[in-house]
Order: structure tokens, then sequence, then C-alpha cells
């Protein structure tokens, strides 16, 4: 099926039939709709095993990974909103998601989120002998990743890899590199929106079986920046060490943008004329 075809209205509140949605074609359990995105109610295991169906079945697929500050986004982003609603696979990355999905009585089993898919897609791509083209980052950046990678996983293929430091005129003929070096999967770590768009934009001419955004996961994985400790990943608090780390750069979007965030959720709530969970 064609993907421009596939992309559906958007309602201004909610949607009202999450299934219908492309990614309900592949994923085996049901969508939860927060504040209009369906998002795959899938624990990190299950993901992996739809990945693999996408990858075996031929074409070319790509996920996406949403956090409230994507989905506030995607309201007044008609190009973000399309980019989502057409993924193959769409899970939850911020923990808000999650609180949101609990609040709205259709709990998410938990985050799947970019860098943890990312880990867990480069363990499987070095068992089944999947190739993987690396995008995006610095140069720098991407030698130590390419280091670090080919040490962790000693059978693991890298077909090649490019910086994202390139104009809007280039990419096209990057997706020509990525297509001649005949990659199975593609990590583009360009940040978003940026890294959906490309994927979306160039998908089908670089020829690869599976892409998916995944931020900042090159740097995380060289070393360069630092992932919060994993105790405030599990307490959903991974967000306020970001913003600790880049006041900045992140007070608007999280301090802001989560409000939004909470507006749209109990808008939702309201419409449905639901009452929360406890």
């Amino acid at each position: 099926m064609n993907r421009s075809s596939r992309a559906r209205a958007f309602d201004s509140s909610v949607i009202s039939d999450p299934a219908s949605t492309p990614q309900a074609e592949l994923t085996p359990s049901s969508l939860v709709d927060i504040a209009g995105i369906p998002v795959a109610n899938l624990s990190l295991e299950e993901a992996m095993a739809v990945i693999e169906k996408l990858v075996l079945s031929g074409g070319s697929h790509y996920m996406t990974v949403v956090n409230a500050a994507k989905i506030v986004t995607a309201r007044d982003n008609a190009k973000l909103r399309d980019v989502i609603l057409n993924a193959d696979l769409v899970t939850a990355d911020g923990m808000s998601v999650v609180w949101a999905s609990r609040l709205l009585g259709r709990s998410l089993k938990g985050r799947v989120t970019g860098i943890d898919m990312f880990d867990k897609l480069l363990e499987r791509a070095s068992a089944m002998g999947w190739s993987v083209y690396l995008l995006g980052a610095s140069e720098e950046s991407l030698r130590e990743v390419a280091a670090r990678l080919t040490t962790r996983y000693k059978t693991l293929r890298l077909a090649g890899s490019h910086n994202g430091y390139f104009g809007a005129s280039e990419a096209g003929d990057i997706a020509d590199e990525i297509s001649a070096a005949r990659a199975d999967l593609l990590f583009v770590a360009m940040g978003s929106p940026s890294q959906e768009y490309w994927i979306s934009e160039n998908l089908l001419r670089s020829g690869v079986r599976f892409a998916m955004g995944v931020g900042g996961a090159f740097d995380h994985l060289s070393g360069r920046s630092r992932r919060a400790p994993r105790w405030m990943q599990d307490a959903g608090l991974e967000w306020f060490y970001r913003l600790m780390r880049e006041p900045r750069r992140l007070w608007r979007r999280y301090l802001i943008g989560n409000s939004i965030f909470i507006w749209l959720v109990l808008r939702q709530l309201i419409s449905r004329g639901s009452r929360p969970r406890p």
C-alpha cells in the first residue's frame, strides 16, 4: 500500500478509531489513543517481535517513538503529524505518555524508548546478520560509535555511516549511498523532528527494510553524553535529569510543553465522559 494513500485525516480533538491507522495492519495488540496519537500497547520484547516481522516481510518500514513534547508539536505541525500517523509502529518513549494512558483507563505496558530499541536491534542485527547504517551526529561521534559496536557485537555488519551535517539538497544522494550499501537497518540520530522528516521523505529511496530515529543515542553510546541513572529512568524522571543538565534549552519543552500535554489529555478524558483511574 502506498504510504501517501495511507495518511488519514487528523481530528482536532481525538481520533475516533485508532485501530484504523497504518500500524494496526502489523501490530498484534490494541492501540491506545493518547491525545489523538495511536500508540502501540507493547512491551519492549513484543515490539521487537513486530519489527522482526516487518524486516522479514520485505519492503521498507519505519518506527517512531512519541513523548509529551512530540505529541504536543504534532497538534499544530501537520507534517510531523502525518509522519507519525503513517509509521508502521508508534511506541511510548516518554513516561508521561504511559501515565496519560493510565489516567485514560487504558494502561500501556510501559515505555519502549528509542535508545532501548536501538540497543536491542543492534543485538538482533548481529545475531541475524542484518547490516546496519548509521546516519547523524558528528564524524568523531560516529567513529567512536563504530568502534564500540564492533567491540560489543563481534558479528555486527556495519554497512556504512554518514554524519548529520548536510544540506537538504544532499539528502537524496545520501539515500542513494545507503541504498548502494545494501543496508537492512537504518538508524538516524538527527534530533526530532528532523530525523522523522528525513526518514519519511527518503525511506523508499534508501531501500532499507527498517528505519527509526534514535535522537541522541549515538552520543550516549560514544560516551559524549550521559543518560539519566537507571533509578531515574524507572521513576519516570529522565526528563527532569535532562532539564537540570540543559535548563536553557529544555525549560520551554518540559515546563510549558508538559502543561499543554496535560491539558490535552484532560480534554480527551472530559470529551469521553470518563473518570480518571485512582
